[in-house]
């Protein structure tokens, strides 16, 4: 009879030293860069070539007023051309616009830059969030000066690089010949925050949290305060805009686009399309109409 008991806590010791022994290697995983989220420089040209770009890559790495170094990755044909700043969303990297880098319809007409956010790629601080948006505006600042210090540039934002374009064509309207502005996630009244946002945040599930996931999570927790604050600063955006969103987007609802209308009364030329499918990828999966998006802002001459 004592047998049983004996074999239940036997196999209950067993299934607490798995657990503990499971948990140790995710621990492990996550502070080793477990699922980094970003190309190693050495890896671009190959990428480029296999997608059909011609042109070597350069890579940036430049000190901004943020502490933090911002790294780059530029593909041009001529240094005269104009400038399009490639900014990802959250999470991510300068890799998320490698098919624009490649796109030659692109760079026969304009010199293109896909940057790491803080907290991202090979920016300084991996794995560190910066919450705030004056200083990811900040950052975009140093490679636009480092890259076209006398002349205007096209930025194009995904996601959380959607907020993060505006407010730099906020804080420097001098700098901007346009914006592309991509599922971005604008609208304070759209940030919802689900039970998970606060799991992830805290220990032990932020131990085990792979750095590009938790990073993304405490940069988007407090973006809605950070939206609310550029809530009088739209009236700034004089410059032309784009605005891409999918109805089916289940990640940044469709009504941020609606937002956008509303809010950039003061853009110079505003055009909204709303696509009828392709979620919130469509940077990827609608790779065409953020290409024409782009080339009607080059048309432009006068203001680049």
């Amino acid at each position: 009879m004592s047998s049983r008991p004996s074999r239940l806590r036997l196999f209950l010791r067993f299934m607490l030293y798995a657990f503990l022994a499971i948990f140790a290697v995710l621990v492990l995983l996550a502070q080793c860069n477990w699922m980094p989220m970003r190309t190693p420089d050495t890896e671009w040209l190959a990428k480029l070539q296999a997608a059909g770009q011609s042109l070597t890559p350069v890579f940036l790495n430049v000190a901004s007023p943020t502490d933090r170094t911002i790294h780059a990755v530029s593909v041009a044909s001529s240094d005269t051309l104009p400038l399009v700043v490639c900014v990802h969303g959250s999470p991510g990297a300068a890799d998320a616009y490698l098919t624009y880098l490649a796109d030659t319809t692109l760079t026969r007409q304009a010199r293109l830059v896909a940057i790491d956010r803080p907290g991202f790629g090979y920016t300084s601080g991996f794995g560190q969030p910066e919450s705030s948006l004056a200083a990811q505006s900040k950052a975009v600042q140093a490679i636009v000066k480092q890259l076209s210090p006398h002349r205007k540039v096209i930025l194009v934002g995904h996601s959380m690089g959607g907020p993060v374009i505006c407010r730099f064509a906020m804080d420097y309207p001098e700098m901007v010949a346009g914006l592309v502005i991509v599922a971005g996630s604008i609208d304070p009244t759209q940030e919802e925050h689900p039970w998970w946002q606060t799991a992830v945040n805290i220990p032990p599930v932020s131990w085990i949290t792979p750095k590009p996931l938790w990073t993304s999570n405490a940069e988007i927790i407090p973006l809605e305060q950070e939206l609310t604050a550029m809530l009088p600063m739209w009236p700034r955006i004089m410059c032309p805009v784009r605005v891409l969103h999918a109805t089916d987007d289940r990640l940044v609802p469709v009504e941020n686009a609606e937002f956008a209308r509303r809010m950039l009364t003061n853009s110079s030329d505003l055009k909204v399309d709303i696509l009828p499918d392709g979620n919130h990828f469509i940077l990827w999966n609608h790779h065409a109409v953020v290409q024409d998006a782009v080339l009607d802002l080059l048309k432009n001459k006068e203001n680049l």
